[in-house]
């Protein structure tokens, strides 16, 4: 429930604030729930991400923004899972039919460029079989970058949605690793091809 009322609020802010784009909406499955995995740079990458995406999505969340006390408030309403401890979880919650999400660079870009990405996403593609969502956010360095206080107001904001990736499920419990780096550098191509399409 709250999630639906934080997004219902976050947005109104959005489109009465910036101007909002979201572009790929056909490509999220309606079949099946699924990962959605997006570029990092600013903290209003969640928000911006949810108003875009018309379902529910649990975050995996860095485990140190759990110790921000109002912070800490709010992701937990949002039912988001702390790094560190989340990986059964989040399979618990795909096997359940939910939709996961979270930012591979494993936190906020300083300078606005892709960083490397974890092999969160990718594991959780191969262990459930479930289609994997690159998304593009657009804008959000330049309104709200890292150390930034307050946004810069009226400006543009674009999501873009990917076509799903695939990954082949792998029943067994350790997961080779050199499918796994396969399984990322696929997520993060298709992340870096939307971004250079602007």
């Amino acid at each position: 429930m709250w999630y639906w009322i934080f997004r219902a609020f976050f947005t109104i802010v959005i489109r009465l604030f910036f101007k909002f784009k979201v572009e790929g909406v056909e490509n999220i499955p309606r079949k099946t729930n699924f990962i959605v995995v997006a570029n990092h740079n600013s903290w209003m990458d969640p928000v911006v991400l949810g108003v875009a995406v018309p379902k529910k999505i649990n975050y995996i969340a860095l485990r140190d923004l759990f110790e921000i006390g109002w912070l800490r408030w709010y992701i937990r309403l949002m039912e988001a899972l702390p790094t560190g401890s989340s990986s059964k979880k989040a399979i618990d919650l795909l096997v359940e039919n939910k939709n996961v999400g979270l930012f591979p660079e494993g936190g906020c870009s300083r300078d606005g460029k892709l960083k490397k990405f974890r092999k969160g996403a990718a594991l959780l593609g191969i262990k459930t079989g479930r289609p994997i969502m690159p998304c593009v956010i657009l804008g959000t360095f330049q309104i709200l970058p890292r150390g930034a206080k307050f946004p810069k107001l009226f400006r543009t904001i674009k999501v873009k949605v990917g076509r799903p990736i695939y990954l082949l499920k792998e029943f067994e419990e350790a997961i080779d690793d050199i499918y796994l780096q396969q399984g990322t550098f696929k997520i993060r191509k298709a992340i870096e091809e939307m971004l250079n399409g602007g």
